[in-house]
């Protein structure tokens, strides 16, 4: 138990590390340091989770009542977001670490998952928030646009996925779930 605690807070400290020396060795306005201070961000966070396994069992991650249909997301353009990253072959690698078959138990995988995604685009996008903010005020709002757009595109967009797609998922559960228990009552 001990040496994960001690694997976990070496980790944690190359991240802090590694973050720290990008921002004061590379030009912070710059697209190139946008894009990847955040892949770096995520890479650190899948790291940090594969360690950790935490639950994420927080009501936070149960649909709110806008959310169950969908329409504000659809709104929001959601879909063409989902659309591009079908496009741009990363479902094929989502497919490869969460693949989704006719059964529960893969269903609810994929529900972790996104749950999983959700929380590190959530947590990259406020200490990118956290850089912004720092970037406005030691040099200018124009300076802050490419951080901006990789925050909405690269961790906001991502996290409204994942609230777009659980309620879904969950009413899919909640029917294999269902299938099952009446097909234990006729055995």
């Amino acid at each position: 138990m001990l040496s994960k605690w001690v694997k976990i807070l070496f980790l944690f400290s190359l991240a802090v590390i590694s973050i720290i020396l990008m921002i004061r060795y590379l030009d912070v306005t710059t697209a190139p340091f946008s894009f990847g201070f955040n892949f770096a961000l995520m890479f650190w966070f899948a790291i940090l989770e594969f360690q950790l396994k935490p639950a994420l069992d927080s009501p936070y991650f149960d649909p709110w009542p806008f959310e169950k249909q969908g329409k504000l997301y659809r709104i929001l353009g959601v879909e063409w977001y989902r659309t591009i990253l079908t496009k741009s072959g990363w479902e094929k690698v989502r497919q490869q670490q969460t693949p989704i078959k006719k059964g529960i138990d893969s269903f609810e995988a994929y529900e972790r998952a996104t749950r999983v995604a959700e929380s590190g685009h959530l947590i990259v996008a406020i200490i990118v928030l956290i850089v912004t903010g720092y970037v406005l005020f030691a040099y200018s709002l124009r300076d802050t646009r490419w951080l901006i757009l990789f925050n909405v595109l690269l961790n906001i967009y991502p996290v409204l996925l994942q609230r777009y797609t659980r309620p879904r998922l969950r009413r899919m559960i909640e029917r294999l779930r269902a299938v099952e228990i009446a097909r234990n009552r006729l055995y």
